[in-house]
């Protein structure tokens, strides 16, 4: 088994090595490009057995990943989003891993929201969009509702407890990721987001062009 797997590994890679010229120069940038079509901050990131080329994207915002950030040309590479921002990335303590399989961006985000709501003493923003989602629900006894949230009469581990069942309860509003796709010249918009489904769709390079964007950016640094 062992021997079978080294052999696989060597043959994709010497496939790698020969495809032709014209077809890696073909595969330069836009390999992928994601944008963001939605109301909501997205945290974007690529998946081939660890996480890289991980980017924070605002409403209008692309990022544009080159064929050598993606790696290869014949594995293929999974995409990520999450609601979230920049204060929800890992610090150097914390691994994207760790918090993209227990879900840690988009619950930072939802506590982020809740704690800036009852500071301010109004739904705005971000809470407001999350409020629909939060009424009703029972935390230790105690009914959760917009007046609760902007009275500020929430204990921090209550806003924590909220936010982890917002995630797991809402699971398709904060997070989703893509099928295998194969490496090459790729146009992906992310749509929806709290309020509906978080997606990833599809456009042709026609389309691509005539988006109006406010800025294109690079992955960040690993």
């Amino acid at each position: 088994m062992a021997t079978s797997l080294w052999f696989l590994v060597f043959w994709i890679n010497i496939g790698d090595s020969w495809l032709c010229l014209d077809v890696r120069n073909k595969m330069g940038k836009h390999s992928p490009t994601i944008i963001n079509q939605s109301q909501h901050t997205i945290v974007v990131y690529l998946e081939r057995g660890i996480l890289y080329n991980k980017q924070v994207l605002h409403p209008g915002e692309a990022v544009c990943i080159t064929k050598k950030q993606t790696g290869g040309i014949l594995v293929p590479y999974y995409i990520h989003a999450a609601i979230g921002d920049e204060k929800c990335l890992p610090d150097s303590k914390k691994s994207l891993n760790n918090l993209a399989k227990t879900a840690l961006i988009p619950t930072a985000f939802c506590a982020g929201a809740l704690m800036a709501a009852m500071a301010a003493g109004t739904l705005v923003g971000p809470a407001a969009a999350l409020a629909p989602l939060v009424s009703g629900i029972v935390v230790n006894g105690v009914v959760v509702d917009a007046a609760a949230i902007t009275a500020g009469t929430l204990a921090a581990a209550k806003v924590s407890t909220i936010s982890e069942w917002l995630v797991k309860k809402h699971s398709d509003k904060f997070m989703t990721k893509s099928g295998a796709l194969r490496p090459g010249e790729r146009y992906i918009a992310v749509r929806g987001g709290v309020e509906s489904s978080l997606e990833l769709v599809d456009l042709s390079g026609k389309a691509f062009k005539k988006l109006s964007l406010t800025s294109f950016k690079e992955p960040l640094p690993e």
